[in-house]
């Protein structure tokens, strides 16, 4: 796991749009949970910025010139909410960037899906 000093910045640009924001409760704790989101969600693309900030339990990865991908694993009752959201951080052209970014916005509920079954797969093989 890495810091977020040389990837994508925690704070957001001061323009910015959400396009999609989800949540998903998981049965375990908070840290336990970050640390094997993390190892899901880790770009390989080499081009992808991504920053980690355990102490804030979150993970930032900023690509192309629109997307930046937010999540974040807080404390509930049952266990952890993650939750994740799709910001449109362009700063020229903003119409432009929420309009390349539907087709993500469009797969990012079965690709949130996908990442916290296979955290919850491992937590049960643990």
């Amino acid at each position: 796991m890495t810091d977020g000093t040389a990837g994508a910045p925690l704070e957001r640009p001061a323009r910015h749009s959400v396009l999609l924001e989800l949540e998903r409760e998981v049965a375990a704790s908070p840290s336990e949970v970050f640390q094997l989101l993390v190892r899901q969600i880790a770009p390989t693309d080499g081009q992808t910025r991504f920053g980690v900030y355990p102490d804030h339990l979150s993970a930032v990865m900023q690509g192309d010139w629109w997307y930046r991908g937010e999540f974040r694993v807080t404390s509930v009752p049952a266990g952890a909410k993650v939750s994740y959201a799709i910001v449109n951080v362009a700063q020229k052209r903003r119409r432009l960037g929420t309009w390349i970014g539907r087709k993500t916005v469009a797969a990012a509920p079965e690709g949130f899906a996908r990442h916290l079954d296979r955290v919850e797969d491992e937590l049960r093989g643990r």
